[in-house]
């Protein structure tokens, strides 16, 4: 090793003593490259779903009736105060971005080689508001979308919906309002996709509201397509 490479390695060295990674759940300070950025007890409290391994399950559940779904899935159970939650913050609201494109790249691994997906055309993130885009920086559910693709060999198709109109957060409302937040604020962008079978992704499923709308819009849009979906999350109860 050169003298210039010696002293890289002190400087990186000192500067992760002094400056040490912390875990986004705990912030036990952490040593290694860990992905998603958690120390091992933290990641060992994350709760798989394993709903890939299930034709019907809670995500398909939560929206029949609402959405004629292909197959649906969900990576993790959130609950508030789990380190699921403290992911998903990271990635939403402490500019984050990285964890979207790691969490995605993982669920992307799970359903690379499943059965039903194998025709798939590719994914379409929920898109968000412009002006929530300015504020964070980007849209969590395209770095989502990123990860997989990169894991399933697919094309995301990121302006195949708009988002029309700015809400504001749904995490506080109730299932009535989430269904009134969402009426009208999503519109059909580019692409045509007729006879496609297209990949919705999305953070965190709660009531399906808005998975609801999106994937109906791309139904009734083009003919022959078939919609699925699937998020890092799904809110237990």
């Amino acid at each position: 090793m050169s003298i210039k490479q010696q002293l890289s390695s002190l400087g990186a060295g000192l500067q992760s003593l002094l400056y040490p990674t912390l875990c986004l759940n705990c912030q036990r300070p952490l040593f290694g490259k860990e992905e998603p950025q958690l120390c091992i007890s933290c990641y060992g409290e994350l709760a798989l779903t394993n709903y890939w391994k299930q034709a019907e399950n809670p995500v398909t559940d939560r929206l029949t009736g609402r959405l004629p779904l292909t197959f649906g899935v969900a990576l993790y159970f959130f609950n508030t105060g789990t380190v699921c939650q403290s992911l998903i913050h990271a990635l939403k609201y402490y500019r984050r971005p990285e964890v979207g494109i790691q969490l995605g790249r993982e669920l992307g691994n799970h359903l690379k080689e499943h059965p039903t997906l194998a025709d798939l055309h590719g994914i379409i993130p929920v898109p968000i508001h412009p002006t929530r885009r300015h504020e964070r920086g980007y849209n969590q559910a395209e770095k989502i979308a990123d990860g997989m693709a990169a894991a399933m060999g697919l094309p995301v198709f990121d302006r195949a919906l708009r988002r029309t109109s700015f809400t504001g957060s749904q995490t506080k409302k109730s299932r009535i309002e989430r269904v009134d937040n969402v009426r009208k604020s999503f519109a059909i962008d580019k692409g045509d996709f007729s006879g496609k079978h297209l990949l919705l992704v999305d953070d965190v499923i709660t009531t399906g509201a808005t998975l609801d709308f999106c994937g109906n819009l791309l139904l009734e849009a083009y003919p022959g397509s078939r919609v699925s979906i699937a998020t890092l999350a799904i809110t237990e109860g």
